[in-house]
């Protein structure tokens, strides 16, 4: 797997090792509370920039906010989420390396979410994409959140050989600069940023306001640059399960759904920021139900969905719950003795099931839900 020279993310390195290392240079970190590892890096940057840099100030080290998976919704999350008519935005999530663009006084800094084991410093990669510095003089205090992605898929750097448009932009940022100049001009690779957020504008931080306002400052950002490799990430309101599906369909690895009216909030991984991948879809037939319950007790509950093997055989693969009430009222039979039953015009009936992954145990697939009922 390639990684970037001397990067490892903060979380690898264990608070364990930080007290040691701080220990070892005769530091005394003082920490309030909870024992966490940000008060030692933070002691630990200062140390190494002082010592490197004696009497400048240390350059901002902002951490992205970080997405949620979309698995870790339940069926009734999602559902209501991709309903939404307005709360929400889908944008496609990019095959690339995440990074911040600061444009500062003394120049252009593209930083990563990954921490320097020798400097404790964000590690920057301005020096291997000087093109990507180009063409933003009015924007001093600015700062962009975004993805550097490949053009192309496979690349030679001398010591590393690409098939994937990923691997191609993280090799490109772990080689040398002059190399990593080579390489782009060899191979016409170019990396390219794709915005799809804004910290600050002009010196002014937005991070408080929410998504929809940062959006638009952002469209007015971009238009006062002089960048053809520098792209704004388009956003969807109508139709987000299909631009999802659309995206996936045209060999995407999958969406981000965003809510409009939340802030940006730095380091943290936040449940208003999701990243939905490419799921499951298989055709099944009912093999059985279960009844409901709460305010669902006197009609079907979930209903299970089975495939048919080789050998004539059926196998469970979901359970759907996801149903409206009228939905539910059409599956349901109540027997003499008052009990729950399946309606059994419903049995065998096949349908297009969609969901997240396979639970690892069961094989079953996890929040799934019907994409669309088969004609007999």
């Amino acid at each position: 797997m390639l990684k970037y020279p001397g990067e490892r993310s903060e979380n690898v390195m264990t608070l364990a090792a930080l007290q040691a290392k701080c220990a070892a240079l005769g530091m005394t970190v003082g920490a309030e509370g909870r024992a966490s590892k940000e008060p030692f890096i933070a002691a630990l940057r200062a140390y190494h920039w002082q010592n490197d840099h004696p009497g400048q100030p240390l350059p901002a080290q902002v951490m992205p906010m970080l997405l949620s998976d979309w698995a870790d919704l339940t069926p009734d999350q999602a559902q209501e989420i991709e309903l939404d008519n307005h709360a929400w935005i889908v944008q496609p999530k990019l095959d690339g390396v995440r990074v911040l663009l600061h444009v500062e006084e003394a120049g252009i800094r593209i930083t990563s979410r990954y921490v320097s084991e020798t400097t404790f410093r964000l590690s920057e990669f301005q020096d291997n994409v000087p093109h990507l510095t180009q063409g933003l003089s009015g924007l001093v205090g600015t700062i962009l959140d975004g993805e550097l992605v490949c053009p192309v898929t496979a690349i030679d750097t001398g010591s590393t050989t690409t098939a994937m448009a990923l691997q191609a932009a993280v090799a490109i940022l772990s080689t040398t600069p002059g190399n990593a100049r080579r390489v782009q001009e060899r191979y016409e690779a170019q990396l390219h940023l794709h915005v799809f957020d804004i910290i600050q504008a002009g010196g002014k931080d937005v991070t408080p306001l929410p998504l929809l306002d940062r959006l638009d400052s952002l469209a007015q950002t971009l238009q006062q640059t002089d960048n053809p490799r520098l792209e704004m990430v388009p956003s969807f309101v109508i139709g987000k399960s299909a631009v999802h599906r659309s995206i996936i369909q045209a060999g995407g690895e999958g969406s981000v759904w965003k809510r409009v009216d939340q802030p940006y909030q730095s380091g943290r991984r936040v449940k208003h920021w999701i990243k939905k991948k490419a799921g499951v879809e298989i055709e099944a037939f009912v093999s059985g139900f279960k009844p409901g319950n709460n305010g669902h007790a006197s009609m079907v509950g979930a209903v299970e969905f089975s495939t048919r093997q080789a050998d004539g055989s059926s196998m469970p693969v979901a359970w759907v719950s996801g149903w409206t009430d009228d939905e539910r009222q059409a599956m349901t039979q109540i027997d003499p003795a008052g009990e729950v039953r399946l309606n059994p015009a419903y049995l065998g009936r096949r349908a297009l099931i969609e969901g997240q992954d396979h639970a690892a145990k069961s094989r079953r697939i996890r929040h799934a839900r019907i994409r669309q009922w088969l004609v007999w």
